[in-house]
């Protein structure tokens, strides 16, 4: 394939992430362009030897269709019109997983005070309306998607990509046009519009810090976290779905179902709602199921998807370590193909865990159940302050 059309991409992009030196080739400026506005804030120049190369060819090169080539897997795309976020997503899955040095969890993750503070949240929780309004406050931004954590220093990077807003988050942004800003598919249908972080002038935090604390968001306070998690429902939004595939994942220990659900029209991607029991650990195992059947998971989402609901009573308690380290495993996009795993851990996926585990029990964890948001905000920093 790349011999015979990588003459075709004579436009290039460089970046580094950390240790990984990458490079993006495409026929189409358009499509870098695409991936430059999350990603500005990594560009480099041009590289002699960049440790991955992916191909975007927008041209109609395979049966009309255009393909995006990433780890020596070519990836035909029937539908041109999501080649864009498939291409997004495809080289973004490929590099994270070529980062040797960090864990990475679908998290908003913010510094204070020198503390590192890492929220994980449920699909409805609002997320990135909580990591934006402390920002707000005087907090400064790590990232609001993903917490970046080095397994040896266990200190908060950060990863300064472009922020994904939903509708729902847009007065966080007085004065910023969001019709004329790059979109990418999200997990419950639909689009998040992406703005580039270098807008938010002042708000970045440059050096890393400790991770200190864990404030894991809870949708609506009249719900019992502890009782809900006795079925959890986890979505994954991927490349492709067979029945071949799904009856594979169905065999899953702890998973009780798995289904296509919801209408894809928007997203036009395949999403699949797990209800998974309490306790197993399944994403790895979703993973490697994915992988043989040559189809990448786009994103994860825990719980139910939907707008959150900042009207009630918020409620903040301390978590067990022992159920903070399972919701952060439901979170870890270090994956069981991860250059983490293969080359610090041996790949053993019990000493990760151990080590991920190690970083925990030197955070204060807390479950904060979502209400009103400037309670929810008070909450967060007197707990920062007061230590």
């Amino acid at each position: 394939m790349i011999s015979r059309h990588g003459k075709l991409c004579t436009h290039a992009e460089y970046y580094r992430v950390f240790e990984l030196e990458f490079c993006i080739r495409s026929d189409s400026p358009r499509i870098l362009s695409s991936f430059r506005k999350m990603y500005s804030h990594f560009a480099v120049p041009p590289l002699d030897r960049p440790v991955m190369t992916s191909y975007v060819i927008e041209a109609p090169v395979v049966n009309g269709n255009p393909v995006v080539v990433a780890d020596d897997k070519v990836y035909v795309v029937s539908n041109p019109e999501i080649l864009p976020g498939f291409s997004y997503m495809t080289i973004f899955n490929s590099f994270i997983a070529k980062l040797q040095n960090h864990f990475l969890i679908h998290s908003g993750a913010v510094e204070f005070k020198g503390n590192g503070i890492i929220i994980p949240g449920a699909a409805r929780c609002g997320k990135t309306t909580v990591t934006l309004s402390l920002i707000g406050r005087g907090f400064s931004l790590f990232s609001d998607e993903v917490a970046a954590i080095h397994w040896l220093d266990h200190k908060v990077y950060p990863f300064p990509r472009g922020l994904g807003m939903r509708e729902g988050v847009k007065h966080s942004f007085k004065g910023i046009d969001l019709e004329r800003l790059e979109t990418i598919p999200m997990i419950g249908g639909g689009f998040k519009r992406v703005l580039d972080i270098g807008e938010l002038k002042g708000a970045l935090a440059t050096e890393p810090s400790p991770a200190k604390f864990i404030f894991f968001l809870v949708p609506s306070a009249d719900e019992d976290f502890s009782q809900a998690s006795a079925a959890s429902v986890l979505y994954l939004i991927t490349s492709d779905v067979s029945e071949g595939m799904l009856g594979e994942m169905r065999a899953v220990d702890g998973i009780e179902s798995a289904e296509v659900t919801g209408d894809t029209s928007e997203a036009k991607f395949p999403i699949i709602r797990f209800r998974v029991q309490s306790g197993y650990p399944v994403l790895a195992k979703l993973e490697e199921i994915c992988y043989r059947h040559n189809v990448l998971i786009f994103d994860t989402a825990k719980g139910e998807h939907g707008q959150p609901d900042f009207s009630g009573t918020p409620r903040l308690t301390p978590m067990p370590y022992s159920r903070a380290m399972f919701e952060l495993l439901t979170r870890l996009r270090t994956g069981a193909r991860s250059a983490l795993l293969t080359n610090q851990f041996k790949g053993s996926v019990t000493k990760m865990y151990l080590a991920l585990a190690d970083i925990v029990r030197k955070t204060k964890c807390y479950e904060l159940v979502v209400g009103k948001l400037d309670d929810m905000i008070d909450m967060i920093e007197e707990t920062v302050s007061t230590g």
